[in-house]
């Protein structure tokens, strides 16, 4: 546990400017490397009287300090925050040690610098981390597949991101050092935090994607169903030419192999799922026309329906 300042200089809490100015200069010289050579005990002494007077010979930090200990004096402590919080709690904390009932400061730091890595534990005047940041990004079904380049700015700083091909709804992007700026400490400045994009992908109102394979319902006509043919279907990557076998039926599928998602090296197949549309006019021709081809079958097309 760290000494109080107070105590290391040898003067009362309510000691005044000059009390306090004259016990460091008697300290210092007692203590001072010069008067003793090689003596590592004289010179950690001569640390502490040094840092116990660099606060308590400022006015703003010897405040800090008497309100908040030794965790006022970080690097971007925030000392309305803090306040903001012992109050919500609706106990008066304790100087040195934290708030009474509840949160310490050790609890709080996370809400304060970002949580998660903002390097409380790592001792007084340690590098921490700056905090970590989210953003909602919301895509439509064709910037997931194809990828977006999204500008915006974090922390007053624009940023230009490129989000990869190929994500799925829910997913959640890591951007290494692209969150919030990481606070000074006396040990120099920790890393910047991370910068989370959570990605919302909008549904197609024709394709549908099962892992990396898309799938769409093509309509054909019963003439293409009977006879075959070739038809071209759209895919996200341009239109293809497909051959439709005779005497296919509704529901068949007709893959064309890496045509569907496409997520780093890998590729899915994208699938044209065959519908056969009836005729938009039915006349005399055409009845006679169904009745031939009822002919056709050799047994009831229901026959082996069974649950």
């Amino acid at each position: 546990m760290k000494r109080d300042l107070y105590d290391i200089l040898g003067v009362s809490k309510t000691a005044d400017a000059d009390t306090i100015k004259k016990a460091y200069r008697k300290l210092a010289r007692a203590s001072h490397p010069d008067v003793n050579p090689g003596d590592a005990q004289a010179e950690e002494r001569f640390k502490r009287v040094s840092a116990a007077f660099d606060v308590l010979s400022n006015p703003k930090k010897r405040k800090l300090y008497d309100e908040f200990g030794y965790d006022g004096l970080r690097e971007g402590f925030d000392a309305q925050r803090a306040r903001a919080y012992r109050q919500a709690g609706g106990r008066r904390g304790a100087r040195a040690t934290g708030f009474e009932g509840g949160a310490t400061f050790e609890d709080i730091f996370g809400s304060m610098f970002g949580g998660g890595g903002a390097g409380f534990g790592q001792g007084f005047g340690m590098p921490m981390k700056g905090r970590d940041l989210s953003a909602k990004v919301v895509l439509s079904f064709m910037e997931s597949l194809k990828g977006k380049e999204l500008e915006f700015s974090v922390n007053g700083k624009p940023l230009k991101v490129r989000v990869p091909g190929g994500v799925t709804d829910g997913e959640r992007l890591k951007l290494k050092g692209k969150g919030g700026e990481a606070p000074r400490t006396q040990r120099g400045t920790g890393e910047p935090g991370d910068l989370y994009l959570e990605l919302s992908v909008r549904p197609h109102e024709r394709l549908r994607r099962e892992g990396l394979h898309l799938y769409l319902e093509v309509p054909i006509t019963m003439a293409e169903a009977l006879l075959g043919a070739s038809i071209a279907v759209p895919t996200p990557w341009g239109k293809y030419t497909v051959k439709v076998p005779a005497g296919v039926n509704a529901g068949a599928r007709l893959r064309l192999k890496g045509q569907g998602v496409h997520r780093g090296k890998e590729k899915g197949n994208f699938y044209a799922v065959l519908q056969i549309q009836s005729p938009d006019r039915i006349d005399a021709s055409v009845r006679k026309a169904a009745q031939t081809l009822a002919k056709a079958y050799k047994k009831g097309v229901r026959a082996d329906l069974r649950l």
